[in-house]
């Protein structure tokens, strides 16, 4: 992307990051600079996209939201500083996702930076991660709490799969029974008596 292509005038403005895909994102764009783009998504926290991974971004064009009055008041806070790097060093010893979607995305919470990587403490892993690999970084993005309906249907697709199970080892126990009568209800059995 040009940095002379002013993405300012988006500000505000619902955006998608990427076409289509796990990496691709959306959500309201609250700043652009000529290093990165913060993205606000409504169920994934604040996401900082270093912007030469970024290949396109659209916009709805009937879209002309802006921040200000009732949307300025949903803004999550956010870390503002001069580059993506400063970014990565403002979010130390946060929670964060990197790299979002995809095979390459972790999370857990970043650790020490150094020159040329970063340390993530993922469970009980310690990351390294080498900071050009770095598409995007996630702030507040901790695997969310499941909305009430969710929990609800997990549980009972969770009971359903505990009720199949049991019927069929009832099943199976029945069947070996049934052999064993029968084997032993058979004339090879008494022959061998």
């Amino acid at each position: 992307m040009e940095d002379s292509y002013d993405l300012k005038s988006f500000i505000g403005r619902n955006t998608r990051i990427g076409w289509k895909g796990a990496t691709s994102g959306a959500g309201r764009l609250l700043d652009a600079t000529s290093d990165y783009l913060v993205i606000h998504e409504a169920k994934g926290g604040v996401i900082y996209y270093r912007r030469h991974h970024i290949h396109s971004m659209s916009m709805d064009s009937r879209d002309t939201s802006d921040l200000e009055g009732e949307l300025a008041k949903a803004i999550p806070e956010y870390v503002k500083k001069d580059s993506f790097d400063k970014i990565i060093e403002g979010l130390q010893y946060c929670w964060v996702q990197i790299n979002r979607g995809g095979e390459e995305q972790v999370e857990g919470v970043l650790g020490d930076i150094f020159p040329d990587y970063v340390l993530l403490i993922a469970h009980d892993e310690m990351v390294v991660i080498f900071k050009h690999s770095i598409r995007s970084i996630g702030m507040g993005v901790k695997k969310a709490e499941k909305e009430p309906e969710e929990k609800e249907q997990e549980k009972k697709e969770q009971e359903k799969k505990e009720q199949e199970k049991k019927e069929q080892e009832r099943t199976e126990n029945k069947s070996k029974k049934d052999g064993w009568q029968y084997w032993k209800g058979s004339r090879y059995f008494k022959a061998g008596m």
